[in-house]
């Protein structure tokens, strides 16, 4: 079989692209970016903004009219670029501002379907999860079900929701381990930005980068909050398929506190140090703590 070398001008064809409907601009872009360091070893980052580098150079970027000046900085500085340099491996950034867990499962499923196709020894992926619920029924998880699953489930109880909340990434983890277990060349690494782990009781121990990246940066911790304020409008869909009173007082009991917990980890990004003080994403030095810790300490 035919090996194919990857470079900056042919990810188009085999990676797709972000469109108007799931980003803050227009049109469609490829907003990804490839190092090649002639190595047979490869890391790929997968994630949202603080995978993108929103916010890195303390101001905020866009993909659509990024200066050159700007980008340079922006990659040189990411956690993705600084681990690859330091462990001397080519590296593919898949991450993109506003995108959701399903989207980054998606990408792994891209990826996946490349990798007979590629020459390397060993491919390292790390997804880095955003919030739980982000992109809720809308076109990433259009092929899930849930009407048929809300008129099976009664949803009567507080644990329903909660234990459905956790289901929504279990899901996406369970796509992501199948997708990568099954190649050879393929490593995983699962971790979080801004919110703790949730449904990682389905990864392996060895699979899990354990503390979360905003940890590194804020003297606050979230409890086991692994929502924000953006996944909150998604999560109230939920509504749309219960049928009954009693269901829709305890989702809106449940909603309560889920906002609750995404105003606590507003503030909790309002108090990190290292980090845009015009998008609360981390800068220069939040991305350097954060290739520290995993070269320290997992790499």
């Amino acid at each position: 079989m035919k090996k194919i070398i990857l470079d900056q001008n042919n990810l188009k064809g085999f990676f797709s692209p972000v469109g108007p409907l799931h980003s803050h601009h227009e049109g469609h872009i490829w907003p990804y970016d490839y190092v090649d360091r002639g190595s047979d070893k490869l890391l790929v980052t997968i994630g949202d903004s603080w995978t993108w580098g929103s916010g890195i150079d303390n101001s905020y970027n866009s993909a659509n009219n990024e200066p050159d000046v700007q980008k340079k900085f922006r990659l040189n500085n990411l956690y993705g670029n600084l681990i690859s340099s330091a462990k001397d491996m080519n590296w593919l950034n898949l991450g993109f501002y506003a995108q959701g867990n399903q989207w980054i499962a998606n990408k792994v499923f891209e990826l996946r379907a490349l990798e007979p196709l590629l020459d390397f020894k060993e491919i390292n992926v790390m997804c880095i999860l955003t919030s739980t619920g982000r992109w809720f029924y809308t076109w990433q998880d259009s092929l899930t079900d849930y009407k048929k699953f809300f008129q099976t489930n009664k949803m009567l109880n507080f644990a329903d929701y909660e234990e459905f909340f956790i289901n929504l990434n279990r899901n996406i983890l369970q796509q992501i381990k199948m997708l990568t277990s099954s190649a050879e060349t393929i490593k995983l690494l699962v971790g979080t930005n801004a919110v703790d782990h949730c449904g990682f009781d389905v990864l392996n121990k060895e699979e899990i980068i354990p503390q979360p990246w905003y940890q590194l940066l804020s003297p606050t911790r979230l409890d086991g909050i692994s929502v924000d304020n953006e996944c909150i409008k998604y999560l109230k869909n939920i509504e749309n398929f219960l049928a009954n009173s009693d269901q829709k007082f305890i989702f809106q009991k449940w909603m309560l506190e889920k906002i609750n917990q995404a105003d606590q980890q507003k503030k909790m990004l309002n108090n990190m140090d290292h980090v845009s003080e015009d998008t609360f994403h981390p800068n220069y030095n939040g991305h350097r703590q954060w290739a520290n810790y995993l070269l320290d300490n997992i790499l």
